[in-house]
């Protein structure tokens, strides 16, 4: 099946053949590889503004493992659409999982891998997609509900507060839904940089 044909999450766009193909070299890496690969997408994503770093660490992890950073780097890229794409959607662990299935992903281990970064970062990567989407956009309304978590693998997680974020967009001449998701404490912390940010805001009108 060619990417233009794959029924993915993350994304409703027509994907180029090399996207489906690069996910697909991903299976020749080692878990090793694989795994420090994952680690400095994470790092990236992280830390956003450091492209410099990203290049470099591809740069070195190219050469001590015998390959061209080229290819690397242009892998690199296909790989960042599915956070880039998964945070505007607000996509589970699990379905990120289904769509790195469905790109080809072959082992159940790189999945692990791949699934634990995204469950450990995504309400930092989350926090950071909204900060950066209230930059640049101007907020029209916000909705808010909390829940509590009654079922999970993870028992020390069972009765934990959380927060699900509805904000309200506007981007040019239309509206745009950004989902989030919080625990109490990311909330109160989200809470406070607002505040701030209004704070600083009010100082210039």
């Amino acid at each position: 099946m060619t990417a233009t044909m794959l029924q993915l999450q993350f994304t409703k766009d027509t994907l180029p053949d090399s996207v489906s193909n690069d996910f697909i070299n991903l299976n020749k890496f080692s878990e090793q590889q694989f795994t420090r690969l994952t680690e400095i997408l994470f790092s990236f994503l992280l830390e956003p503004k450091e492209t410099d770093r990203l290049l470099q660490q591809l740069s070195e992890f190219a050469g001590e493992n015998g390959m061209s950073a080229g290819p690397l780097k242009n892998l690199m890229k296909s790989v960042l659409l599915i956070p880039h794409g998964a945070l505007k959607k607000n996509l589970t662990p699990d379905q990120i999982k289904e769509d790195l299935l469905t790109l080809g992903m072959s082992t159940h281990l790189r999945l692990n891998v791949f699934y634990f970064q995204w469950s450990v970062h995504y309400p930092i990567l989350s926090r950071l997609a909204v900060g950066h989407t209230l930059m640049v956009n101007q907020l029209i309304d916000m909705e808010w509900k909390f829940g509590v978590t009654v079922g999970t693998s993870e028992l020390h997680k069972v009765g934990n507060i959380f927060l699900q974020l509805k904000l309200v967009i506007r981007k040019g001449n239309s509206t745009e839904n950004v989902y989030m998701e919080l625990t109490l404490p990311q909330f109160y912390n989200f809470l406070h940089e607002m505040e701030r940010a209004k704070a600083s805001m009010d100082c210039f009108s």
